[in-house]
């Protein structure tokens, strides 16, 4: 029966050549796809010497595989100004009691005529747009 040094020797040997075939594993397979990289590279660059030597157009070698062939990629075009909808106005809720044009639709910031009049103790209720 072995002791337990000696197994703890063992043990420690065969992580050392788990970790040299580990690191072998991994130079092999960069190994493997290069050259496979570089058989494809090949293979390609001897199809296309053989299409240009028979003069065979791009888009016809597309259909042929069932692809397209897009071209340049079309940039966007800008409508022309003034084509854009006009936006449209918020519908009046108050108004102002001295002039009968002002009015203010109760969105955004308060106009001056609106925080005057609150100023002055008025509310907003006095300013309500009564249908």
């Amino acid at each position: 029966m072995s002791t337990l040094v000696e197994l703890k020797a063992e043990l420690a040997g065969v992580n050392e050549d788990l970790e040299k075939l580990s690191l072998k594993k991994a130079e092999i397979e960069t190994q493997v796809t290069a050259l496979e990289r570089k058989e494809a590279e090949a293979a390609l660059n001897k199809i296309i010497s053989e299409l240009k030597a028979l003069n065979l157009d791009p888009a016809e070698i597309a259909k042929a595989l069932g692809l397209s062939v897009a071209g340049q990629p079309q940039k966007k075009v800008r409508a022309a100004r003034g084509t854009a909808a006009p936006k449209a106005k918020g519908i009046p809720k108050y108004r102002n009691s001295v002039d009968p044009k002002l009015t203010w639709s109760g969105k955004g910031r308060k106009p001056e005529w609106v925080m005057t009049f609150l100023g002055n103790g008025g509310t907003l209720e006095e300013m309500l747009i009564k249908d």
